[in-house]
């Protein structure tokens, strides 16, 4: 078997992905003949024992990578529940559903997952000190996804960064990321990186000041052909880019370019607790305007003394 692997039960999703130069096409595959932890693995992102599955070679520097055309569970939660297990797949590994159920974003919030769009999980095992990648890993998806969009010149606007760690074009909501990391000690061991991109369905979501208005890529640029697999080769590219930058120079550049990109600095915000949409006593931790946004991610508002370091930030302006 080869070292490198894209093992999937719905092939026809991928078409046009990782169709390089020398690449052979799909292999049909038997799942019982796969190593036991490979097998492990697609159980834990949704894929079913029974299916028929193909295979082809995976770009490098991907270890693995697997789709399925529907997953019942969280393949974030999954993949977690896995390394909890010591039963780690090689890395880098990433995996994607077309269509889910009980997929979710920060504090656990739903995330539609609806055919058309991107539902990724990514993992990767730096097995570096803390102090070495400071809040790196929590910048590192998000400017992989305006990197990866920035591909494209149809949107007429260049996406931006909503602190924490969504991705707005203009002032909708097309992605949102979370991230989750496993250490030991003072080591981080491994790095789970939740993606969704809105291709091509605006999910429908409650009205309400603390949600920002969604949108899709197809939206935005109607008359051009944005499809999951050409957002998805040139997300796993980004992906792996940034995570090389991190290891090799540290978190400063990524700081560098999170602050280039944000959308927040010079508005007017509020920052609520993190609870606030979902109860009725959320306090309000403090408004102003954005000042500057420090390298551990705390913002600095024009009316605070001290930086706000975590909430749910709404624009005031």
């Amino acid at each position: 078997m080869p070292e490198s692997l894209i093992i999937t039960d719905c092939p026809e999703a991928l078409d046009g992905f990782a169709e390089t130069g020398g690449q052979f096409g799909w292999k049909a595959a038997d799942l019982s003949r796969l190593p036991a932890d490979t097998r492990r693995t697609w159980q834990a992102i949704g894929g079913l024992g029974q299916t028929e599955i193909v295979c082809r070679d995976a770009p490098a520097p991907w270890r693995q990578i697997m789709a399925v055309g529907h997953s019942a569970v969280s393949q974030m939660d999954g993949i977690r529940a896995l390394l909890q297990a010591d039963t780690a797949p090689p890395t880098p590994f990433a995996c994607l559903a077309v269509t889910g159920d009980n997929f979710h974003g920060n504090r656990g919030r739903p995330w539609r997952a609806l055919e058309g769009n991107l539902h990724l999980t990514a993992l990767f095992s730096p097995n570096r000190p803390t102090s070495e990648l400071g809040l790196g890993l929590s910048m590192l998806p998000t400017l992989a996804v305006v990197d990866a969009l920035g591909h494209f010149n149809a949107f007429g606007q260049a996406p931006r960064i909503k602190w924490v760690n969504d991705v707005l074009l203009g002032s909708r909501k097309v992605c949102g990321v979370i991230t989750s990391t496993l250490a030991k000690g003072e080591r981080i061991e491994h790095v789970v990186l939740g993606i969704g991109v809105n291709i091509a369905i605006t999910p429908e979501l409650p009205s309400g000041k603390f949600v920002q208005l969604p949108c899709s890529l197809r939206e935005f640029a109607p008359d051009t052909l944005i499809t999951l697999p050409a957002i998805l080769a040139i997300l796993l590219k980004s992906l792996a880019k940034r995570h090389k930058q991190l290891l090799e120079h540290g978190p400063g550049e990524l700081y560098d370019d999170y602050v280039h990109h944000s959308c927040v600095i010079g508005r007017k915000v509020e920052v609520w607790e993190e609870t606030a949409g979902e109860c009725d006593n959320a306090k309000l931790i403090a408004s102003g305007r954005v000042t500057d946004i420090l390298p551990d991610l705390s913002l600095r508002l024009d009316a605070v003394a001290e930086p706000v370091q975590r909430g749910r930030l709404i624009f005031a302006d």
